[in-house]
């Protein structure tokens, strides 16, 4: 195995001190500029790499930043926000630790503590729904950006999507398709997680607005936490409630479901029972997950803009970390979405 590169080789062949070395290669302007291209010159050829560690340990600053995801790794979601965060990063100089919580506010904590103790710079995080290690974050003043949904009782930097109107363009959407009974159908483990709550609040302006009674009874939990545990049948003796609401009396006509993942397990529910999608119930959706366009009929939902949250979310994290933007500053972004029109909503008479 080959030797790494250190400043002291680079020294001797440049016939330059190491301190030198190590203020050329910062770009420091006290080096005369010939003699910091030459010493950059041979680094290259020697194929010198920084000792990020190293660098950490002199400047207070690892430029690696911890990445919490409290969602399901299932979740294309988390892909798209990864694929719109690590880019942005690297033409920054950081790179992104990834920590799975997986919903669990222990192992949360747990990822956060290891991080710390490797000087991470910052967090970008997607929270398990507990404020209180967050809380912790902002008395040591380590920045953090929570990205899709924030903490109401918590004043912090987000970048979030304009869930509320999505909320409403979706419902809008229904309810110009001539349907009247619109039921909300929320995942149980989400009920009072900010962008659901939020999307929630959406469907009912537009009900309203519409001259249509908010009908309690419509807005239905759904449990598909054992997702990876349970059959089909399973599935449907877990939710109920949602079985009772499309097969009594006077059932609704469309399902507004929280997020496109939920709603494919809805469409499991609402096949077993042998209703048809759209014929007999329309659904939709909401994120504008992959999964959506696969399932049957293709998903009708609202499209967030999640590679851009994740790049967004990655700047306001650095620019703190750097000091562009100070701590006290709170910066809370949302990104519109759009209506993203398939086959799973028709119309009605």
């Amino acid at each position: 195995m080959n030797k790494r590169v250190t400043l002291d080789d680079i020294a001797k062949i440049a016939g330059v001190s190491k301190m030198s070395v190590s203020l050329a290669l910062r770009g420091d302007s006290s080096i005369r500029e010939s003699t910091s291209n030459h010493i950059k010159e041979i680094a290259n050829k020697l194929g010198y790499t920084p000792n990020r560690i190293a660098q950490g340990l002199t400047t207070g600053r690892s430029h690696n930043i911890g990445l919490i995801i409290g969602g399901y790794l299932h979740d294309d979601y988390q892909n798209l926000f990864i694929k719109g965060a690590i880019p942005y990063a690297l033409e920054r100089g950081y790179t992104i630790s990834i920590g799975p919580a997986e919903c669990d506010p222990v192992i949360e904590k747990s990822l956060i503590n290891k991080y710390n103790n490797m000087m991470v710079d910052g967090y970008l995080a997607f929270h398990c729904n507990n404020s209180s290690t967050y809380k912790e974050l902002q008395k040591k003043n380590i920045p953090f950006v929570l990205y899709t949904k924030y903490f109401p009782d918590l004043d912090t930097d987000y970048v979030i999507c304009n869930d509320f109107a999505g909320g409403y363009n979706m419902t809008k959407h229904i309810i110009d398709a001539g349907h009247t009974r619109i039921a909300f159908v929320y995942d149980t483990h989400l009920k009072e997680s900010s962008e659901v709550v939020t999307r929630k609040d959406g469907y009912m302006k537009a009900l309203k607005d519409h001259g249509i009674e908010i009908d309690e009874k419509l807005i239905v939990p759904f449990n598909n936490q054992n997702y990876n545990k349970t059959n089909n049948d399973n599935l449907v003796k877990e939710n109920q409630e949602l079985v009772e609401c499309i097969t009594k009396d006077n059932p609704p006509t469309a399902l507004f479901v929280c997020n496109d993942i939920t709603a494919s397990f809805v469409y499991i529910v609402v096949k077993k029972l042998g209703i048809k999608i759209p014929q007999q119930i329309s659904i939709g959706g909401y994120e504008g997950v992959y999964l959506g366009s696969i399932i049957d009929p293709p998903l009708t939902t609202i499209s967030t803009p999640i590679e851009e949250i994740g790049r967004k979310a990655c700047e306001v994290l650095i620019d703190k970390i750097e000091g562009k933007v100070p701590l006290s500053e709170k910066i809370k972004i949302k990104l519109e979405p759009s209506l993203l029109i398939k086959e799973s909503i028709s119309k009605i008479n």
